[in-house]
């Protein structure tokens, strides 16, 4: 059973939900019958790269035009489902960058199957340490630590590679009418768009390996059925 997640590293939401969805897979029965991908999504595309991002709260207030009043709201309530899911919080000291070197290194590290791991690595960085994850020497660190080759990771970095992939994966979600990250596709047919608690992580994936187990060619088919929580949309904006 494929499942298929658009994700990016400055969405605070996006960190919660993987967390999420990993407690609910180490539940799931059928776990070594998932296929995960990740699929890359960029918030904001526009933000300064290679270590030169600014803090989070600049970025809301300044270029995206979110009042303070509602930036201190926001951030209390994903401290919260942060403090819920047992994962530490920094986002006061958050700096926003540009995402596609971080997505350009998950698309190098899924090669080896090492993704998931760098990607948790990335979000930490910036969720729980307030680091640049736009920085290349911090893309370096991070992709050695997890186990690719230095020699590798630059050449990527110093190249094009992965750019026309990071376009198709968002330009994939805007066909199938998602434009808000986390979003979780499972077997196509069923999305979870948002950090959802483990629970009902655990609900739909049994119900979507059900589906998917007893499915027939002739079964008519008009789309996911869509689950939604808390997320971030194009704009760089996460619900409150």
């Amino acid at each position: 059973m494929k499942i298929e997640v658009w994700t990016d590293i400055m969405c605070p939401y996006c960190h919660i939900g993987k967390t999420h969805y990993e407690k609910a897979l180490r539940q799931f029965n059928h776990a070594d019958e998932v296929q995960l991908e990740w699929k890359a999504y960029q918030l904001n595309a526009d933000l300064p790269d290679q270590g030169r991002g600014i803090p989070v709260r600049q970025y809301l207030t300044e270029i995206a035009g979110f009042p303070e009043e509602n930036m201190n709201r926001m951030f209390e309530g994903i401290k919260r489902l942060a403090d819920d899911a047992g994962i530490p919080f920094a986002l006061n000291d958050a700096i926003a960058a540009n995402t596609r070197d971080a997505h350009r290194l998950i698309k190098l590290a899924a090669k080896k199957n090492l993704d998931s791991l760098v990607l948790s690595k990335l979000s930490k960085a910036y969720f729980e340490e307030g680091k640049d994850y736009s920085d290349w020497k911090l893309l370096m660190n991070i992709g050695v630590e997890c186990g690719l080759d230095e020699e590798e990771i630059q050449h990527m970095l110093e190249s094009d590679d992965y750019q026309y992939e990071i376009k198709q994966d968002m330009q994939e979600a805007a066909n199938l009418g998602f434009d808000t990250v986390p979003t979780f596709l499972i077997d196509r047919r069923q999305a979870i768009i948002g950090s959802e608690p483990v629970d009902l992580f655990l609900k739909v994936l049994n119900k979507a390996y059900n589906d998917w187990k007893t499915r027939t060619d002739n079964m008519t088919f008009s789309g996911p059925e869509v689950t939604k929580g808390k997320s971030c949309n194009a704009d760089g904006i996460c619900e409150i």
